[in-house]
């Protein structure tokens, strides 16, 4: 037993006078190449030359070590989203340019850069990496967790489930993930409706165009019969008697509409598929348009529909403003219905 103590204790004398003697150069070098914080282990390569990298075996070694020469060893498992590890020990370790301690363990200790060193027990080199993702939450977690269960080969292994910061992070991507999805699909959904109002506004367009060419290139003797044909429907006794149904503000049956409509296809072909093609109407706005038609006011509109003559008003200076994609009066639109 003293055969083994006394090298101990003669490589702890040694290591404690290179850390004295380093730390009173103090070399801007060791600053830079503190190993406080996370290292896993990147591989490891036996006696013969043969090398395991181990994070591809699905796990890795990981030690935490602290200002206060503490270290943390652990084994950390990636088991699909969820980070577990298996407690093994702590305990204080000991640091020099060429030498490292822990326990009753003296190795031959390499820095390769900043972020990597190499420490060599019984013919066994282990490459360590710097962890630059492992924050300080998850490491305090660790600390804790091997406080609570260290490994002391007598009990059986636990696996603990890693729940702090990595997760919580994973919870806020996702959170973002849906925001931004979320802002994605109402952007779709505004651009599609924008195009679908360009498409309408294009369509109206047309079909305003094409009302305008077919008055422009009607034959002189086509309009002569319109007009003789709707002159004859105003003398009617089928609009006399309407007429005095709507001044004196009758309500008018469902089946009257449909009449009304018959009435004014004959004379009208086009005006109710125009109507329709510049805009789908509600049953109150074709109502107003049909009424409108045969010549009937503000006023008696309101009255036959139960309505406000302001509410009138409104109906079509807003089937105006829908139609040509600009302000105008009830009047302007009451001359463009009786254009159709």
């Amino acid at each position: 037993m003293k055969k083994i103590i006394l090298p101990v204790i003669l490589a702890f004398i040694i290591l404690e006078g290179y850390t004295q003697n380093t730390t009173n150069e103090g070399g801007s070098d060791d600053k830079e190449r503190s190993v406080f914080g996370a290292w896993v282990m990147k591989s490891e390569t036996a006696p013969d030359g043969r090398v395991a990298e181990s994070i591809y075996t699905g796990y890795t070694r990981c030690k935490i070590f602290d200002a206060d020469s503490t270290y943390y060893s652990v084994q950390l498992h990636a088991v699909g989203d969820e980070m577990m590890i298996i407690a093994h020990e702590m305990g204080r370790y000991h640091l020099n340019d060429s030498l490292y301690m822990e326990r009753d363990r003296v190795m031959p200790f390499e820095w390769v850069d900043d972020t990597t060193f190499i420490t060599t027990f019984e013919g066994y080199q282990e490459l360590m990496v710097r962890s630059s993702t492992m924050t300080e939450e998850r490491m305090e977690e660790i600390r804790e967790l091997v406080r609570q269960h260290p490994n002391d080969g007598n009990s059986p292994v636990k696996h603990f489930v890693l729940s702090t910061t990595e997760r919580k992070l994973k919870a806020k991507n996702r959170v973002f993930l849906y925001i931004i999805v979320g802002m994605c699909l109402v952007a779709a959904g505004v651009a599609v409706y924008v195009w679908q109002l360009l498409k309408r506004k294009r369509e109206v367009e047309r079909k305003l165009a094409e009302i305008e060419e077919e008055h422009t290139l009607r034959p002189a003797l086509v309009a002569d019969a319109m007009k003789q044909v709707e002159a004859a429907f105003f003398q009617s006794d089928y609009y006399l008697a309407l007429r005095r149904r709507i001044e004196a503000g009758d309500n008018i049956k469902p089946d009257e509409w449909k009449e009304l409509e018959q009435h004014l296809k004959a004379i009208y072909p086009r005006f109710i598929s125009s109507l329709y093609g510049l805009y789908n109407l509600s049953p109150t706005e074709y109502q107003v348009c049909l009424l409108t038609k045969i010549r009937s006011t503000p006023k008696e509109m309101a009255d036959v529909l139960c309505k406000d003559k302001s509410t009138i008003s409104s109906i079509r200076k807003r089937l105006y403003k829908k139609v040509f994609g600009k302000d105008g009066s009830g009047k302007e639109w009451d001359e463009f219905i009786l254009s159709l």
